[in-house]
Parts: C-alpha cells; structure tokens; sequence
C-alpha cells in the first residue's frame, strides 16, 4: 500500500511546479510569437528578448527534469533560482521604472514567488 511518505512530493507542490512551468513557458513562447505584446518597446526578437525566452525555458526544463528525476534536492535548486529571477526581474521593473509591466507584478508575486517560496520551505524540510 502506498503512503504518503512513499510518495515523491504532495499534490499542492505538483501544482506549484506545473504552474510555474506552464506560465514561464506561456510567456516565453508567447514572446517568442509576438515580443511587442509582452515586452514594452520591443517590436522584434533581439539579443535581449532572446535571452529572456531561453532564461525563462531553460528554468522551465530544469523544474521538468527535476520532476523526472524525482529529485527534491534539484527541484529545490531550480525553485530557488526562479525565485532569485523573478525577484530580479520586480526589482528591475521598479529600478527602471517600468510602468508597462508594474501592473504585472502583484500576479508574479502571488502565482510566482509566493508559492515557489512555501515550496521551498517544503523542500528544504524534505532534504533535511
């Protein structure tokens, strides 16, 4: 019979990782698709929205190949660095004051870096 202690994460942290995976990948293919409508004054792909897309599915692939793996210790990584991301990227909208985006950035907070951090917490038990 399987408890819950076999298993390998509670479905509140699936959750979390499918969420972060599927709105990171949403707007990095929609940047990808059509840059003006998610980056102000971009009109085009260049260097610079090119680096956003690949930073942002680079870390969705690491939360999936950490979920494969089954590892707590790699989700726990990746989670951390996409919190450091997206907390960068707050900062960053505030210290250029970029008034397009400020409006996004209670959603980043509450869908992004608040549940990624309880995760966190989660995990940080689980590995010790």
């Amino acid at each position: 019979m399987n408890t819950s202690s076999e298993k390998f994460l509670p479905v509140w942290v699936w959750i979390i990782a499918l969420i972060q995976i599927g709105l990171v990948s949403f707007f990095s293919i929609g940047t990808a698709m059509s840059p003006s409508e998610f980056l102000p004054g971009v009109t085009e792909l260049n260097y610079v929205s090119q680096l956003y897309i690949t930073r942002n599915l680079t870390v969705a692939l690491g939360i999936v190949i950490a979920l494969l793996f089954k590892s707590h210790k790699a989700l726990f990584v990746i989670l951390a660095v996409r919190i450091f991301t997206d907390i960068s990227d707050v900062v960053s909208v505030y210290a250029f004051n970029v008034e397009v985006i400020k409006e996004s950035v209670p959603m980043v907070i509450a869908l992004l870096i608040i549940p990624a951090t309880v995760a966190l917490v989660y995990l940080w038990k689980r590995i010790k």
